[in-house]
């Protein structure tokens, strides 16, 4: 049994027993064994969502869970990473508060649904009609288009079920409910989608009230250019320390709490293309098997060089990764950064003192995390002999200095097992992220 199939069968029998009225909306065909890397989308009824964070509570507790990131309102994105037993998971879940809004208002009954919900696996799930109609109706609200595939499947339940035509009246005016029943038993035309969706949006937010709700929310929004969702985490390591093996590793559980939104780049964030590929030369897609191979430039070259991928530091934070960071839940994992022109400038084939390599550090954007690796320098050197044992040594002595004098920057002696490392790291970053919401 897997660490995702208990914490999943755990999670609903307590719910159950609690009396803690829901239903899961959307894929719930193989739980409780597994989400299949979906996240996991619940609805809650009202009077259950101060039960229901009491449980969820209780369950991190109980399985050494930490909430990594959480945002938003009426329907708060929480993503979770567990660690039990020396295993970890991740799950995202879309807890919708008593509500399946667009903005700040229902677009279909909350009751309703919950009591038309059906059991699988012992799991309340959504009656499929309802879930197709929702599924539809969210799409051309949000979106004013829908793939085809939502509009057959609800056509089928609009059909199937003519309660729907007097159940919406609490929600939408007559003319509209006589509009989606001509669309819905019509053929899929988008442009007769797009202009319900208009309709269905004036009807949702019109009114002082419900301006002033919208008004708010947008505020929260806002809020998350102060307190954003996403991380940035720095890995440095010369080469041999175990870096790569454990990013490789981590991978996995972060994602499943993120529901794929780890994002990997390696050294800078890659906005920009590097210097050789401005000069018709390929990407390097294999690692590079001795980084110090290349003679470093001359004092302009290196200044060009520094003055270049500085620009892609600055830039490409600002308008590649800040927006995507504010927008959703994220996690963007560095393979080396702008400190390794610090500690090993040769790398990069610059050639400059310290003072003027550490002064453009001032306008870098900083990382939430670093994670420093390594271990002995002649356990490292056996690993991976690229460089001299003193190389390897004066590297070492280097990024132990750097992390001691950074309090952002957490060592990881990577000499022990590689799981011992992984966990290590895993742990690391979830404690960091988890505080944000202490």
């Amino acid at each position: 049994m897997t660490m995702e199939n208990i914490f999943l069968k755990d999670f609903f029998s307590t719910l159950n027993k609690n009396y803690i009225e829901y239903c899961v909306l959307r894929n719930y065909e193989t739980l409780p064994k597994t989400l299949n890397g979906s996240d996991l989308d619940i609805l809650i009824a009202s009077k259950s969502i101060n039960s229901f964070y009491e449980t969820l509570n209780l369950l991190l507790f109980k399985y050494q869970g930490k909430v990594v990131i959480k945002y938003g309102k009426l329907t708060p994105r929480i993503c979770i990473l567990i660690h039990f037993k020396n295993k970890f998971y991740g799950i995202q879940l879309d807890v919708h508060e008593g509500v399946l809004p667009y903005k700040t208002l229902n677009m279909f009954s909350v009751d309703s649904m919950l009591k038309r919900s059906n059991v699988h696996n012992d799991i309340f799930v959504a009656n499929d009609n309802d879930a197709n109609l929702v599924a539809f109706l969210k799409e051309i609200l949000h979106n004013k288009k829908c793939k085809k595939k939502y509009f057959l499947l609800a056509k089928e339940s609009w059909i199937k079920n003519d309660f729907y035509k007097k159940e919406l009246l609490s929600i939408y005016p007559q003319n509209f409910i006589d509009n989606l029943n001509n669309l819905l038993l019509d053929t899929y035309d988008e442009d007769k989608i797009e202009k319900l969706a208009k309709k269905g949006q004036k009807v949702l937010t019109n009114g002082f009230s419900n301006k002033i709700k919208i008004f708010k929310l947008n505020l929260d929004k806002l809020y998350r250019f102060k307190k954003r969702p996403g991380v940035t985490v720095a890995m440095m390591g010369t080469d041999g320390a175990g870096k790569t093996t454990i990013i490789n590793e981590i991978l996995k559980p972060l994602n499943e709490a993120v529901h794929n939104a780890v994002y990997y780049e390696h050294m800078r964030p890659n906005l920009i293309p590097n210097i050789a590929q401005l000069f018709g030369k390929k990407k390097q897609i294999e690692p590079i098997s001795n980084p110090h191979a290349s003679k470093p430039s001359g004092v302009i070259g290196s200044l060009l060089r520094l003055f270049y991928y500085s620009f892609d530091y600055i830039v490409g934070f600002w308008f590649k990764i800040y927006p995507v960071m504010i927008k959703k839940s994220s996690i963007w994992i560095f393979d080396r950064y702008y400190y390794d022109y610090i500690i090993d400038p040769k790398r990069a084939r610059i050639s400059l003192p310290q003072w003027v390599i550490g002064s453009m550090n001032f306008f870098i954007p900083k990382p939430d995390l670093i994670i420093c690796f390594g271990a002995e320098a002649e356990v490292i050197y056996k690993r991976k002999p690229e460089h001299s044992l003193d190389e390897v040594k004066n590297q070492v002595n280097k990024l132990k200095l750097f992390c001691e004098n950074n309090s952002q920057a957490i060592w990881i002696d990577t000499g022990v097992s590689i799981d011992k490392s992984v966990e290590e790291t895993l742990d690391t970053i979830s404690t960091m992220m988890s505080k944000r919401y202490i």
